[in-house]
């Protein structure tokens, strides 16, 4: 019986991966830099997320014309939603940095927005910031991969 309980938990692990995991899926998430004043823009980067629980992507951009870094975050999970299509969720996170490390509470500015997954096809967060005293927002928007 002690050896039993170990393999029926492997196997319960091993069977439940890929759909917690949705491994080999991604969403895509875009970033911009947009002047406010001007509506000029340019695209600080492109990646893609990992769609799995509880699993944060993260990616840095250095901000042109500083020294400092925008740190992207998507976030996935199962518990943070009240929505009639499910408790699914996915977050998105932008925060202004010295430094190229995720830190919330030592971030100079820091914005985040959140929407159901079940019902995700495009989401969007955005950040006003300072750059060489011109202010500018930074926009990620990230959208579903239609290959699920």
């Amino acid at each position: 019986m002690k050896r039993l309980y170990p393999t029926c938990l492997l196997v319960i692990v091993v069977c439940a991966y890929p759909t917690l995991a949705q491994s080999g899926n991604s969403d895509r998430c875009e970033l911009a830099l947009i002047h406010v004043k001007t509506g000029k823009s340019r695209e600080l980067g492109s990646f893609p997320t990992v769609i799995a629980e509880e699993e944060l992507t993260t990616r840095v951009f250095r901000l042109p014309g500083t020294k400092l870094y925008i740190v992207a975050g998507v976030f996935y999970t199962d518990e943070s939603m009240a929505s009639e299509s499910g408790a699914d969720s996915i977050s998105l996170e932008l925060s202004l940095s010295r430094g190229q490390k995720r830190d919330v509470l030592r971030s100079l500015s820091w914005a985040r927005a959140e929407m159901p997954l079940n019902s995700f096809d495009v989401g969007r967060v955005s950040l006003i910031v300072r750059v060489n005293g011109h202010p500018k927002m930074v926009l990620m928007e990230c959208r579903k991969d239609v290959r699920r």
